[in-house]
């Protein structure tokens, strides 16, 4: 059976073209789909805090009866301060804490502290699992019996006192766990605890990357490699159409006697006893100039022929 080779030869290169669009398309597809996709989620490792729950003894009950828990105590009755720190942590962990009373006498110079005398009294200290719970007084009396003497022994009767509690736990693979808990006495005369509750969370922050796929032909490819591939192909099964395209094309050749034409009529080629070939167009030209007689052209033989008589003698230019 006789093969139409022409026709083969365009089913062949439609074949071709159809396949490079196709991989052109899913091309365009890979490069519009994300090669990954990042989730983030956050999650609470732990959770822990502190509270100190707190009453007042007071000097004076015509008010307030002893036992009795305020924002804010009154300095002049108020004799202590009581309450029960309670720490916990959740999940429960094993750890050890410390807790201390701090009782520093400063005056203020130029707006800043100058500190006369630091106290620091631990309260309590252990090891615990999960929480622990501690009892904590500040004993105003006595902290105010104390200012009034180191106001007296040196002479500073603007001297001041801070009082606050420490508390430092430490847990293993956790970042330590402080908080400050200080008596604070504002301009009218009221006691308060600043910092008496505190509460943290350890949150982790948590990304999945998920390679994306791009469907073809009812399988999955992996993004990355569909972004490598498809280009390669696509350019692979374009390559024959292109290459069939540019050796078609037709090019128009350069006209070497375009100068000449106007000059150039259609005829036989003269005869002549003596005849002179010539090799190129400018030797055609040189003769045309000297003689200044027409060019005939006659193609009724293998090639062009351009002829120039002068007498007896022809001068030939054969363009193949």
């Amino acid at each position: 059976m006789k093969v139409n080779k022409r026709k083969a030869l365009i089913a062949g290169l439609g074949i071709s073209l159809s396949l490079a669009v196709l991989f052109g398309v899913y091309s365009a597809v890979a490069y519009a789909t994300p090669v990954s996709t990042r989730d983030v989620s956050y999650t609470t490792a732990y959770s822990e805090g502190g509270s100190l729950r707190h009453y007042a003894l007071f000097s004076n009950e015509t008010v307030y009866r002893n036992g009795t828990s305020l924002k804010y105590y009154p300095s002049g009755i108020t004799d202590a301060i009581i309450g029960e720190y309670r720490y916990s942590t959740s999940p429960g962990a094993s750890g050890s804490y410390k807790i201390e009373m701090h009782s520093n006498y400063y005056v203020s110079v130029n707006r800043k502290p100058v500190y006369l005398l630091n106290r620091t009294t631990e309260i309590a200290s252990g090891n615990f699992d999960g929480s622990f719970s501690v009892p904590v007084e500040f004993n105003m009396t006595s902290l105010g019996e104390e200012l009034k003497t180191i106001r007296e022994g040196t002479d500073l009767y603007r001297a001041e006192n801070e009082v606050y509690l420490t508390v430092t736990v430490i847990i293993d693979g956790r970042e330590p766990f402080t908080q400050k808990i200080q008596v604070k006495k504002d301009t009218s005369g009221m006691l308060s605890l600043e910092g008496a509750n505190k509460d943290y969370q350890k949150v982790e922050r948590n990304v999945r990357v998920t390679e994306n796929s791009v469907g073809f032909l009812g399988t999955s490819v992996k993004g990355s490699t569909a972004r490598k591939v498809f280009p390669a192909m696509a350019l692979l099964f374009a390559a024959p159409p292109l290459g069939f395209v540019y050796s078609k094309r037709e090019k128009k050749p350069k006209d070497e006697l375009a100068p000449l034409r106007k000059y150039i009529v259609e005829g036989k080629s003269p005869e002549g006893t003596r005849k002179v070939e010539l090799k190129t167009p400018e030797d055609l030209k040189r003769v045309f100039e000297l003689v200044d007689r027409p060019i005939v052209h006659d193609g009724s033989k293998e090639g062009d022929v351009y002829s120039i008589a002068d007498g007896d003698t022809v001068y030939e230019y054969q363009q193949l």
